[in-house]
């Protein structure tokens, strides 16, 4: 096979690198692949599972396989969620509000795909794959060829034999499928099988490509020209998507989906094969069945991104990453001053009217620095400030993040801890901890709260933080008043 004449070798190098990159080969090239693969096709090829009930099923199989890796069930779940082949969010329907589920990325479903067709020997070079190839190329260039001639030849040879068969029918005669015609139904439906269990994949791959072009919007911006460059790049990518065959299959399977009669329809011509061909492969009859109820996890997960896609683009365009760094550079800005008064008033030795650094300056000092110390003996150990911090300060961040929204997320769930609004959060950064934590301060019931819990929250710098915040509850919804002095 010759390869692209218009590509360079370079070129092509550069893009197998980013092939080779992809999770789903990183998943093919683990060394635990059979152990993966697994757990993954017994447990999570259905579409979602609560994550209780999946580390409960993965250590029963790692107990009855003898921990090959020595890993346990939730051990493995969050490595797999690390490494992009599971995704772990917060149920939002309302009878498992506040349970994780867990689903496989299309990364891993495409290698699932690829293990489960070197495993079957899968092929499309059968007996009647050639009469089948023939028949569609010859409507395909029927229509394309446009020659009135031959267009109606075929037209009178399909219309004498469906004549035949009526006629068949009226005498009630049916003819018998011959041994040849039994090969090519089950090679038909074999193939038909093959391309759904790809279909029910690829479905997924307009979810893929918006989440591609959101990806970056939460990393940090360091100046107004990158901000410029990056929201451009997203409604580049966001029409690529938008152009894409994945958003036509997306729209045609959602149609078809909803269509009652042409669901109908289908599983009834699913049932009619199933039970003609007995010896059809059982997994792909599986697949076969279970067709539209696997293809509508993949129409969820495909709303799912569209969600966290439009929370990100919200974030991004109406407060700003770039506006959200400078608010927190000038927070801590007041904090190192705060620092530096706090000092000066604290030492108990000899008074130094100089402003103490924090960091380095800009630029070097020349000479020493020297002072007497009046008392030789041990000083007094200092003596602690006694005052608390004061989250009425960080107000101006209210403005950085959507405060209706999260106003809204936790009037709608109450009661609920702050700990568990943090949570909720797909991506919180410290500011959306600082304004949650001070209005939960003015619900009631508020003070003399001892226990605390640990959060995490998405630093600027694109890690991942902890924060220990008190226990709080928010028993009362949070009103417009709140919002605009918390």
């Amino acid at each position: 096979m010759d390869d692209d004449p218009q590509l360079s070798a370079a070129d092509l190098l550069e893009l197998n690198r980013d092939v080779q990159s992809s999770r789903a080969l990183r998943l093919l090239a683990t060394t635990n692949l059979s152990l993966y693969a697994t757990l993954m096709e017994r447990h999570l090829s259905g579409g979602v599972t609560p994550e209780t009930e999946l580390v409960v099923r993965l250590e029963r199989d790692l107990d009855d396989l003898g921990h090959p890796d020595g890993q346990s069930g939730l051990a493995l779940i969050k490595s797999w969620a690390s490494q992009g082949w599971l995704h772990r969010a917060v149920d939002s329907r309302a009878e498992r509000r506040d349970q994780n589920i867990c689903y496989l990325t299309q990364d891993a479903r495409r290698a699932l795909d690829f293990v489960r067709g070197m495993r079957r020997n899968d092929t499309i070079a059968t007996g009647g794959s050639i009469t089948g190839i023939a028949s569609r190329l010859k409507h395909v260039a029927l229509k394309v060829g446009g020659d009135p001639a031959r267009i109606r030849k075929n037209l009178e040879a399909e219309i004498a034999l469906l004549h035949a068969e009526l006629d068949e029918l009226d005498a009630g005669e049916r003819r018998a499928l011959s041994e040849s015609d039994t090969t090519d139904c089950y090679d038909e439906a074999r193939a038909i099988a093959l391309q759904m269990e790809r279909l029910i994949t690829d479905i997924g791959q307009y979810g893929t490509l918006i989440e591609q072009a959101t990806a970056a919007l939460d990393e940090p911006i360091d100046s107004n020209v990158e901000y410029r460059d990056r929201q451009r790049q997203m409604y580049a990518d966001y029409q690529t998507a938008w152009d894409s065959q994945g958003r036509d299959s997306h729209r045609a399977f959602l149609r078809m989906i909803n269509d009652p009669d042409q669901r109908a329809e289908f599983e009834a011509d699913v049932a009619a094969v199933a039970d003609a061909l007995p010896a059809l492969d059982p997994a792909l009859r599986k697949v076969m069945a279970g067709f539209f109820e696997l293809v509508g996890h993949q129409i969820d997960e495909v709303e799912r991104i569209q969600q966290r896609c439009a929370q990100r683009v919200k974030r991004f365009t109406a407060f700003g990453t770039l506006e959200q760094s400078r608010g927190v550079a000038r927070q801590l800005n007041e904090a190192i001053g705060a620092a530096r008064a706090l000092l000066k008033t604290s030492l108990i030795d000899s008074r130094l009217d100089i402003d103490i650094p924090l960091a380095r300056h800009a630029i070097s000092s020349v000479g020493a620095l020297s002072f007497k110390i009046g008392d030789l003996s041990n000083p007094r150990p200092a003596q602690p400030g006694g005052s608390d911090i004061d989250l009425t300060s960080f107000a101006a961040l209210t403005t950085q993040v959507d405060a209706p929204a999260m106003s809204e997320m936790i009037n709608t769930t109450l009661p609920l801890s702050l700990p568990q609004a943090v949570a909720k959060l797909d991506n919180a950064y410290l500011g959306h901890v600082i304004v949650l934590w001070s209005w939960a301060l003015k619900q009631p019931d508020a003070e003399g709260v001892t226990a605390s819990s640990t959060v995490r929250f998405r630093s600027l710098d694109g890690h991942d933080r902890e924060i220990e915040v008190p226990h709080l509850m928010f028993t009362e919804p949070i009103t417009t008043l709140v919002r605009a002095t918390a």
